[in-house]
């Protein structure tokens, strides 16, 4: 059973066959597309960027995503254009925890047939907790649109800024 089912029990068999797809990982995949990326251009916002190991601001930029299936947990790597970011995505009592860098983020998925949403529940950096009603504003959602994977990430900051908007679409390779 893949992790994406674990967490979603029915709903995964709800979901748009691409959504099933992508989230059937029990081995390595390769999907490569193009997205869009935002964020505020302050020496924070950068700071935190990097911390967190997201990538810079860039229009039309190709991305290749692989993902490998390893004792349950699944390692995401993104490749926007010649950055490099990998996250590691495991079940954690009932949610999907995702660690990035120096951060640790928990999420509850909740799906509908053409879109899953993730609703951050709580954050790390490192051994310290965010306190998430007051400084993270986080949200992620996947979709399907003209029969492709679509996919959206928001990660606001208080007093930091936009650290990263990102959204585009994947095709299997």
């Amino acid at each position: 059973m893949s992790l994406y089912q674990r967490i979603l029990g029915a709903a995964f068999d709800a979901l748009d066959p691409v959504l099933q797809r992508i989230h059937d990982l029990r081995s390595t995949k390769r999907y490569a597309g193009y997205c869009d990326i935002e964020s505020d251009d302050t020496f924070m916002a950068r700071m935190v960027a990097k911390s967190a190991r997201l990538p810079g601001r860039s229009a039309n930029v190709a991305v290749t995503v692989t993902m490998n299936c390893r004792d349950g947990s699944e390692e995401w790597v993104r490749e926007f254009g010649s950055h490099r970011m990998r996250s590691v995505l495991e079940f954690s009592g009932g949610r999907l925890r995702e660690r990035l860098g120096l951060v640790v983020f928990t999420f509850d998925l909740k799906a509908t047939t053409n879109r899953i949403d993730w609703h951050l529940v709580t954050a790390r950096l490192w051994p310290i907790p965010i306190p998430i009603t007051r400084m993270l504003k986080c949200s992620a959602s996947e979709s399907v649109a003209d029969g492709r994977y679509t996919f959206e990430v928001k990660a606001r900051v208080r007093g930091v800024g936009m650290v990263v908007h990102y959204r585009g679409w994947l095709i299997e390779l």
